[in-house]
């Protein structure tokens, strides 16, 4: 009766103080969890933005060059009609001080209506007060100066695009280096399952939840 009446009593007493199971979901494993999902996704939007960003730096670069291949060659196409028109005239112009007019007939037929404009307007000018020839900026019916312009003007279209091109792939570099700082934030996550230590799980969830701010402030300044 006594062993029997004791046995009740012992089995009841090891429910009572049976082993403690570890509260597996702690903080330091839910910080954990929420800081690696951002930062994967943090991850993807920052490589997707670097290939974008990459993407125009090279169609930019593209579009530079284009420019500055039609800017060097409308200057000199420019060049070239300026001294063919140069000396069409002059040839014209002996011809008439000659008096061959047949000569002078045909120099005239080859210049082009913009340099004819050109030589009527300083014909009509007062001996005194125009230019020194048909072929001066002065001129407002010489058509040369604004191809000269229009040259420059897209020679500075190549300038500003390549500038774009330049500030988008130094920006693609930029978020290279925010990736390169995410894999912290994955290293640091994974060693702190590796330790038993209480202090070191929060150092390196620290670490890791920090090098997470920071990329996401650059990004969004950025952006």
């Amino acid at each position: 009766m006594s062993a029997a009446h004791h046995a009740p009593h012992g089995h009841g007493h090891g429910h009572g103080h049976g082993p403690h199971v570890p509260h597996v979901h702690s903080w330091w494993n839910i910080s954990l969890a929420a800081i690696l999902g951002i930062a994967a996704i943090v991850a993807g939007i920052t490589a997707w933005r670097g290939t974008v960003l990459n993407g125009h730096a090279v169609e930019s670069f593209t579009l530079s060059t284009q420019s500055t291949n039609n800017a060097n060659t409308m200057a000199q196409d420019a060049e070239r009609s300026i001294n063919t028109q140069r000396t069409l005239y002059l040839e014209y112009q002996q011809a008439v001080d000659e008096g061959d007019t047949k000569r002078a007939a045909t120099a005239y037929s080859m210049m082009d209506s913009g340099t004819r404009s050109a030589i009527a307007w300083w014909m009509e000018q007062p001996a005194d007060n125009r230019p020194p020839s048909p072929f001066s900026a002065a001129n407002p019916a010489w058509p040369a100066p604004s191809s000269i312009i229009d040259a420059r003007a897209t020679l500075d279209e190549s300038a500003e695009q390549l500038e774009y091109a330049n500030d988008e792939l130094a920006n693609s570099h930029t978020l290279e280096l925010l990736a390169a700082l995410l894999t912290i934030t994955f290293l640091t996550g994974g060693l702190s399952g590796v330790f038993e230590s209480a202090s070191a799980k929060r150092a390196l969830v620290a670490a890791s939840g920090g090098t997470l701010i920071l990329c996401l402030v650059a990004l969004v300044f950025m952006w």
